[in-house]
């Protein structure tokens, strides 16, 4: 995509940014907390904020279901992962596969099931299996969901290529305020940095943490991109941010001291 065309397709939400710029720093939310690195370092894996609310009722009871219920499984997978009990998160996604596969195979074009499978195996870091059991599924019907974690899945699998084109389908799909879209943007950035692609990955950034405020490492992200640009007063911002969801980020508080010093 070029430059100018991407900046065009966000118009919208760059008008608002323009007024974001300027708001007051945002009040502190959950953030999960992934493996950290500093600034100079390679991109680290990130982590999936929990599915929204919406995204969860999306996904409805099909009369031809298993018993066990595999939305029901994957949530709680999410909620003892959020605990830290990786172990039986992982045991309850692996339920969930297991029943996806019995729906689908009394059902072959049950999109829910592909959906939910390919949640699971996402969250089981089963990334290629993601993209082909959801390239299964997009040949029974289109799914904005599937699309949208397949992307999320290809930036794993370092293709950053078919991770921004799947990221930016599910974008055009489903406008600017669905419920992934927040995610869909950061993971983007993280595809235009890998790329170099630092103008393309500064928008990107800016649209994610407007959508989604409560996340520490999306700040200390965006935070690192305006130190590599030279953009040390608004660095040393940012950081800021980061610091205020999560104090004891180490790179935040180093990436900051950087910025200030350079100032």
């Amino acid at each position: 995509m070029r430059f100018r065309a991407f900046v065009a397709r966000l118009s919208s939400s760059l008008v608002i940014l323009l007024c974001f710029a300027h708001a007051p720093a945002v009040s502190a939310q959950e953030n999960l907390g992934a493996n950290e690195r500093s600034a100079g370092e390679a991109v680290a894996p990130v982590e999936l904020p929990p599915v929204p609310p919406a995204v969860t009722a999306a996904v409805a009871p099909s009369s031809t279901a298993s018993k066990a219920d595999a939305l029901l499984l994957y949530k709680q997978g999410r909620d003892l992962e959020t605990a830290g009990k990786l172990a039986d998160a992982q045991a309850k996604y692996r339920a969930s596969v297991s029943v996806c596969d019995k729906e689908l195979a009394a059902d072959p074009t049950r999109m829910d099931a592909y959906t939910v499978k390919c949640w699971s195996l996402f969250r089981l870091e089963r990334y290629r299996e993601v993209v082909d059991i959801g390239a299964a599924g997009l040949k029974v019907k289109f799914d904005a969901r599937i699309v949208e974690v397949m992307g999320e899945a290809y930036f794993h699998l370092n293709d950053d290529g078919r991770a921004v084109k799947s990221l930016q389908r599910y974008l055009d799909n489903v406008g600017e305020y669905g419920d992934r879209v927040p995610s869909a943007y950061f993971y983007m950035a993280e595809s235009y940095m890998r790329q170099k692609r630092l103008d393309h990955a500064d928008i990107a950034y800016s649209i994610a943490v407007y959508r989604e405020p409560g996340i520490a490492r999306w700040w200390y992200r965006y935070a690192s991109l305006k130190e590599q640009l030279g953009d040390y007063g608004r660095a040393v911002e940012l950081y800021g941010k980061a610091l205020r969801l999560s104090p004891g980020m180490t790179e935040a508080i180093n990436g900051q001291a950087r910025a200030k010093a350079r100032l």
